[in-house]
């Protein structure tokens, strides 16, 4: 008679959960002090390098402090025309374009200097004044010099008028009567000089010469109490005590 034995294998223990970072009992529980799981490595590939993506370099603007200090010039002068009530702070044209400028070059051969250009880019000369008894062209006050337009200035200085044809080489900027105020054109400092024209146009006398800011200048410092706009009469009226006592006197006669 044979026995027959059953084997019967024990148990199994419940088998830990793995989590990362350790172990934990089979109620979700940390199991403190126990020793840390193997945790396959993780492989960290560095961050490629990136070269940052900079934005074009921008040209910088072209810089001409002549002419800037030109602008401001006339920005006084504007300011001092609107305080005083004059003509001329309402008669101002429009100033030119660079193209305007650079097609009287061509047809002079010369250059405008560039104090002179920003005068006319800020400036195209003036409106007339009508009034009940006359019509005439506001002046800017010292001296009753009227600015003007750029097409008149080139008509006087190729001889096709009004008035006497300008000496060669030389671009009006201001007229009174058979007198101008010129630059000389073909340098690039802006000269202006005082023209005397002789009645037969071909002869000239020089009153004064300085630099065209200069004489800018010492216009709008007479504004200040030297040069007085009478409303009634549309005229400047001039204290000779005041005008005697600012430098460069003889810019303003």
């Amino acid at each position: 008679m044979r026995t027959l034995v059953l084997w019967v294998p024990p148990p199994l223990s419940p088998r830990p959960a793995r989590v990362q970072g350790g172990l934990v009992t089979s109620s979700n529980t940390p199991l403190t002090g126990s020793p840390r799981a193997e945790v396959p490595a993780r492989v960290v590939r560095p961050a490629r390098a990136t070269t940052p993506t900079s934005a074009p370099a921008r040209r910088p603007l072209a810089v001409d402090p002549e002419a800037d200090r030109v602008v401001g010039l006339v920005q006084r002068l504007r300011a001092h025309w609107t305080r005083s009530g004059a003509d001329i702070a309402t008669r101002l044209r429009p100033g030119v374009e660079d193209a305007q400028l650079d097609a009287v070059e061509r047809q002079t051969g010369l250059l405008i200097p560039r104090a002179v250009r920003a005068w006319w880019r800020a400036v195209d000369g003036v409106d007339p004044v009508r009034t009940t008894f006359r019509t005439s062209a506001p002046t800017v006050g010292p001296g009753g010099w009227v600015p003007l337009r750029l097409e008149d200035a080139v008509a006087r200085a190729t001889g096709q008028g009004p008035g006497l044809a300008a000496p060669p080489a030389l671009l009006p900027v201001f007229a009174r009567d058979e007198e101008l105020i010129a630059v000389r054109l073909g340098s690039s400092r802006a000269v202006v000089e005082q023209l005397v024209l002789a009645d037969d146009g071909e002869s000239y006398q020089h009153a004064w010469r300085t630099g065209f800011e200069d004489l800018l200048s010492t216009w709008a410092d007479s504004l200040l109490a030297a040069v007085i706009w009478l409303p009634d009469a549309h005229d400047w009226v001039t204290d000779p005590f005041a005008l005697q006592a600012l430098p460069h006197a003889e810019l303003l006669d």
